[in-house]
């Protein structure tokens, strides 16, 4: 992936995950005007959300699979299919946050 690419997914990554960090917040505040507040900050930020897919290229997205590929085949634990049953005794998969963090980022911006 090019650096201006990764810039921009890293920017709009940093400034999507603090927007619904505050957002999860606020949907859990006991103020029924909070939550309802949280509501209409939730479809601002998925139509914000929904503008940046819209703004990829195909090459863009094209670079973005190729990225989540490579995140996988160096990281077999994020592949779907290998994924284990998850129950009360499973370890957690022995990859960092930030890059479980931009792995999913990735792919809900490709979803």
């Amino acid at each position: 992936m090019d650096e201006a690419l990764k810039a921009k997914l890293d920017e709009a990554r940093k400034r999507m995950n603090s927007q619904q960090a505050g957002i999860n917040a606020n949907r859990k505040d006991d103020d029924p005007a909070m939550r309802e507040w949280a509501r209409g900050k939730q479809r601002l930020a998925n139509a914000e959300r929904a503008q940046f897919r819209n703004s990829l290229t195909d090459e863009d997205r094209s670079k973005i699979e190729e990225r989540i590929e490579q995140l996988v085949h160096d990281h077999p634990t994020l592949s779907p299919t290998n994924a284990p049953a998850l129950d009360s005794k499973t370890e957690p998969p022995s990859v960092s946050v930030e890059l479980l963090d931009e792995h999913y980022f990735l792919r809900d911006i490709l979803a």
